[in-house]
């Protein structure tokens, strides 16, 4: 378990597979496996930390030693402990099979970080040459807060116009006589503070999005009449510890943090204080639900022992601007995979969101290939063929979406179409609950494995939804 910056621990990637690799040579302990979680994917998987520190890992490693001498691995086992402490690291080691089935339990889980989008994620691994990995992991989490003010910036845009409209709602007063206060009396200037505050806050968290290349010592005396004068001395500190410094880099290790409920729920509740508020309150929540689920994000985790990074982004596929975020942000992720000596093709080689990216040197010779080899287009057509008017890439992609299924409620209530929907619109395609799992028939063959079976099911109640109501059918 690391708790420093994801680019000071990285290194002990490399440090624990070279020495294990040489282990190996000598015929000591093998390193069977070593995997990767970033901060995201534990919270996903709901991770237990295992250290007393209090706090959730920036990210955790898991590591299989194995080998037929139990005092070579142990030692083994030690040194790599060690080599984590280096990094502001943790290590614990499971001996009895009980245990270590405990631990690589987590890792199994990942599925779980597109729960929240019904499954649906963008999947685009990379391999990242090992010794470059921190800089990797950095360039992602630059995506990350980019992204996350982007979004927060969005609620208070919405927020600010809800204010506007005027028309507030208000909850009865507990006071007896409360019904005779005039709605503009009640609220008096609590609107304007509102408003003002929203006003500082889009101030604030728009010069950070703008300014984190900027150096730190040049922004620190812009950055205190935003609403970071408490933060001075700490700012002053670093400066001496790291002189270098950017407002990136503060905004990184969280020492300037762009919050929701402490910079704006948080006073929002102050100004609007009272059972006659709860309604106004409860509709900023409302408003804050509905603009976080459209917010986009990068989560990492990887195959360490080879610099295999499985890059996903979550994604609801019935938000087609939050698609377009996305789809720019894969670019941006594919331009810092090839900058740091990467490819972008990994264990799962190329699918219709990469094929824009290749360039023909790469492409080329696959094409000439396919069509010598299939000319009639019978295996897996159009795929991957960046032919003109063929459209092989994401032009032509089309994903059925289950958020749009509330639209046909009444519908949904006459038939039994609800329920089928339901009964497969929060699987995660784990494979891990096959013996029960409802979208797996063991007997039968891969056309009713569970990302097919899904697929097809949604397609047929979508074509259900429609002939209903276009009576076409």
């Amino acid at each position: 378990e690391f708790f420093g910056q994801a680019r000071d621990a990285i290194p002990s990637i490399v440090e624990i597979k070279d020495y294990l690799d040489a282990e190996t040579k000598k015929g000591g302990a093998i390193l069977a496996g070593l995997e990767h979680l970033d901060e995201r994917y534990l919270r996903a998987v709901g991770y237990a930390t295992k250290s007393k520190r209090g706090v959730l890992p920036k990210m955790v490693l898991f590591g299989d030693i194995v080998g037929d001498d139990d005092h070579a691995v142990a030692l083994a086992a030690s040194e790599v402990v060690r080599m984590a402490n280096n990094h502001v690291g943790e290590g614990f080691v499971a001996v009895s099979p009980e245990t270590r089935k405990k631990f690589w339990l987590d890792r199994a889980r990942t599925a779980a970080i597109s729960k929240h989008t019904n499954a649906f994620k963008i999947n685009e691994d990379v391999v990242i040459p090992l010794n470059r990995m921190g800089e990797y992991t950095d360039g992602i989490e630059r995506i990350n807060i980019e992204l996350s003010i982007q979004n927060k910036l969005v609620l208070l845009t919405e927020l600010r116009s809800f204010f506007a409209r005027g028309n507030l709602p208000l909850a009865k007063s507990d006071d007896a006589d409360g019904d005779d206060i005039p709605p503009a009396e009640l609220l008096e200037d609590r609107v304007n503070q509102a408003d003002q505050l929203l006003e500082a806050t889009q101030a604030r968290w728009s010069y950070l999005l703008a300014q984190l290349d900027k150096p730190l010592h040049d922004a620190r005396d812009e950055l205190i009449p935003l609403g970071l004068g408490k933060l001075a001395a700490t700012f002053d500190e670093r400066l001496q510890k790291q002189p270098d410094a950017t407002v990136f880099d503060v905004a990184q290790d969280r020492t300037v943090r762009v919050s929701w409920k402490a910079e704006v729920r948080a006073q929002l509740r102050q100004i609007f204080n009272g059972g006659a508020f709860k309604l106004i309150l409860d509709e900023c929540i409302a408003i804050h639900k509905q603009v976080l689920r459209s917010r986009v994000f990068v989560a990492l985790h990887m195959h360490a022992g080879d610099g295999n990074v499985h890059t996903n982004i979550p994604v609801n596929s019935d938000n087609y601007a939050m698609l377009q975020v996305a789809h720019a942000a894969v670019a941006r992720i594919m331009v810092l995979a090839r900058a740091l000596d990467g490819v972008i093709s990994g264990e799962h080689g190329i699918g219709i969101t990469k094929l824009e990216f290749l360039t023909e040197e790469e492409i080329g010779e696959f094409r000439a290939y396919k069509l010598r080899i299939d000319p009639e287009g019978r295996f897996n057509k159009g795929k991957l063929l960046n032919l003109p008017g063929l459209g092989a890439d994401l032009r032509n992609a089309y994903t059925p979406s289950f958020g749009l299924m509330g639209h046909e409620s009444l519908i949904m209530q006459q038939s039994d179409i609800g329920a089928i929907a339901n009964s497969v619109k929060d699987c995660l395609r784990c494979g891990k609950c096959k013996p029960v799992c409802a979208t797996h028939v063991p007997r039968a063959n891969l056309l009713y494995s569970p990302r097919n079976k899904i697929l097809a099911t949604s397609l047929l109640v979508e074509a259900f939804l429609y002939e209903e109501q276009t009576r076409r059918g």
